[in-house]
């Protein structure tokens, strides 16, 4: 076996360990994460084990072994020909190190193996893409991807979550191992990353789907995917609850002024007409129409707030469509046929937006009813202390004045 770190047997590997380490260290580029020395350290150890477990020869390893510490350093000049650059300047140092032409020729066959699409014929070729595509595709795939992800869009070649899944599913798709090594250690893990990253592609669209779906989504029917149930049961409750209590208390002082004010007018009209007491004592005629009168607007606005209200929303709707959007007050439903009516509310309940749609809109058309009501109890309340006040100042005038 060969020993890549032997500096008898591969004199050129150190020299260009060193020369790797001297370029990036004068052009630093910061936005390089993924493209880096420890990147090409990483390769070169590969390279030597992919090249030991192959026995290949002491002149391909170190071929294959320069060509692995200075494979990046072409990305410090031009990103998009990253590989190209680097043959360039991998070139050019073994040229005034003053290498030999067969060593050139075969550090130039290593790196053009990373440019080509053809098959690496060449021992150092396929080496040397076998240990890159070993350390971007082998165990850390999925940690170094956010990585090169990164460096990619620092660059400018920034890609959205979904073409960046679709881009390395696809570079998977893509790598071929050449030697018998490679295949044996990296190919079953490539096959494993190609399914898991199948599986997260899928999984990103479907969710993506489900986004699109819901955009699409109107009104309600949002709530039945976002919201807990139990959340949506606890406001529908309360808000209802709320409603009839609010509904129970109007009623009650709407019947506490009609008890009132009936009893006050039917003991003035008592008092009024017994004994030709008008005529006796002709005074307190104008308290009393005073009171009479907004005793009888008091009364009467009571009673508007006291009345029932029932609703028919769906009277005269034949459009079955509009007749399932308010089915849960009862004045809606009685027009329907018992066959229509279970037909109705099967739809309600099978569709979020009709479910929620009605429950809303019941609560609104109670909310007009209250309204209504409060609006009608606090003018019979008003009138009422108006027409009380007026009443006993008139009185004191014609009993003092």
């Amino acid at each position: 076996m060969s020993s890549l770190t032997n500096q008898e047997i591969a004199p050129f590997v150190q020299e260009a360990r060193q020369y790797a380490l001297q370029w990036f260290n004068e052009h630093n580029d910061p936005r390089l994460v993924f493209h880096t020395y420890q990147q090409a350290a990483e390769v070169f150890k590969l390279v030597g084990e992919i090249g030991n477990g192959n026995n290949i020869a002491a002149e391909h390893m170190e071929a294959a072994g320069i060509a692995a510490w200075l494979h990046n350093l072409g990305f410090v000049i031009s990103y998009d020909h990253g590989w190209e650059e680097s043959r360039h300047l991998a070139i050019a140092f073994l040229t005034r190190e003053n290498a030999s032409e067969q060593l050139i020729q075969r550090v130039y066959n290593a790196l053009s193996g990373l440019l080509n699409q053809e098959v690496p014929v060449t021992q150092e070729a396929q080496i040397l893409v076998d240990a890159v595509h070993a350390q971007q595709f082998g165990t850390g795939f999925f940690e170094l991807g956010p990585l090169l992800k990164l460096e990619m869009e620092l660059k400018g070649q920034e890609l959205p979550p979904a073409a960046w899944g679709q881009y390395q599913l696809q570079q998977l798709l893509n790598i071929t191992y050449y030697t018998s090594y490679a295949k044996e250690k990296f190919a079953p893990l490539l096959a494993q990353h190609l399914l898991e990253q199948k599986n997260r592609v899928e999984k990103f669209h479907k969710k993506q789907e489900e986004e699109d779906t819901d955009q699409l989504l109107r009104k309600f029917q949002l709530l039945e995917r976002k919201l807990p149930s139990s959340g949506i049961q606890t406001f529908f409750r309360t808000s209802y609850r709320n409603h009839i209590n609010l509904s129970a208390i109007a009623d009650s002082k709407a019947n506490i002024m009609i008890s009132v004010n009936a009893i006050l007018i039917s003991v003035i009209i008592s008092a009024i007409s017994y004994k030709n007491i008008t005529e006796t004592t002709p005074m307190i005629m104008m308290p009393t129409v005073i009171f009479l009168v907004t005793g009888l607007t008091s009364l009467t606005f009571a009673v508007l707030s006291a009345r029932p209200k029932i609703t028919a929303l769906n009277k005269d709707v034949h459009d079955k469509e509009r007749i399932k959007q308010n089915l849960f007050f009862f004045g809606n439903f009685v027009t329907l046929r018992l066959d229509e009516y279970e037909e109705a509310m099967d739809a309600v309940f099978r569709d979020g937006e009709l479910l929620y749609g009605n429950l809303v809109r019941d609560l609104y058309h109670l909310g007009q009813v209250l309204d209504k009501k409060y609006r009608y109890l606090t003018l019979s309340y008003n009138i009422f202390i108006a027409g009380f006040i007026a009443t006993v100042v008139f009185f004191m005038i014609a009993l003092f004045f």
